[in-house]
């Protein structure tokens, strides 16, 4: 039987080697690499083939989220589980526009978590039952909000998963007119959080 492969990727090792021995235990399951690095991610990425890749959000310079889109991108067979604390109304994130596969709050427990592999190993995407659903203002339409140029490639560097430093190098701008640059587009846009504010460009940056 063909085993499906796994990756973690947790900025707390410890917690990350805990899931790891404990999805070992299943029969179907390979754990592939367990790290606490994106660059090594993307570098073991590169060397193995892995159906599953769970992912915390929090993982320091990146934030998590911003890294899907680039992640499906280039691995577009594979799916993407995101386990953290954190709940989608606390990163400013309406359950509806998540763009991973699966998305399991950490304090909810084992039954969740292998419920939420069962689902994704059939090819269904799963969002935690004890996920708070809250209501949301309309989106706002991005026909309607004009981007200019430079701010459309602030934001592809955004979801590039760049930070303030990065893009500032990149583009030979100060990390103060960056920073301005993202405050624009966040009002423009009208998006609560990093998360918000790459599923309501997703249309500007395809």
């Amino acid at each position: 039987m063909n085993k499906t492969n796994i990756g973690l990727v947790d900025d707390h090792l410890l917690f990350a080697e805990g899931i790891g021995n404990m999805l070992a235990e299943k029969a179907a399951l390979n754990i592939s690499f367990i790290t606490s690095s994106v660059n090594e991610m993307f570098d073991l990425l590169t060397k193995q083939n892995i159906d599953i890749l769970l992912l915390d959000i929090n993982m320091p310079p990146y934030n998590g989220m911003s890294l899907i889109p680039r992640l499906k991108k280039e691995y577009p067979n594979m799916k993407i589980m995101v386990l953290t604390m954190y709940q989608p109304m606390d990163i400013g994130l309406d359950i509806k526009q998540f763009l991973g596969d699966a998305y399991v709050l950490k304090i909810s427990g084992k039954q969740i978590l292998e419920d939420a592999f069962r689902h994704l190993m059939n090819n269904q995407n799963y969002i935690d039952p004890n996920i708070v659903v809250y209501d949301t203002k309309p989106e706002v339409s991005t026909q309607k909000v004009k981007l200019t140029k430079r701010e459309i490639e602030i934001v592809r560097l955004i979801v590039a998963g760049k930070t303030t430093k990065d893009i500032a190098q990149e583009l030979y701008l100060s990390e103060l007119t960056i920073k301005t640059h993202r405050k624009n587009i966040s009002e423009k846009m009208d998006s609560k959080g990093l998360a918000d504010l790459i599923a309501k460009t997703k249309d500007l940056i395809q």
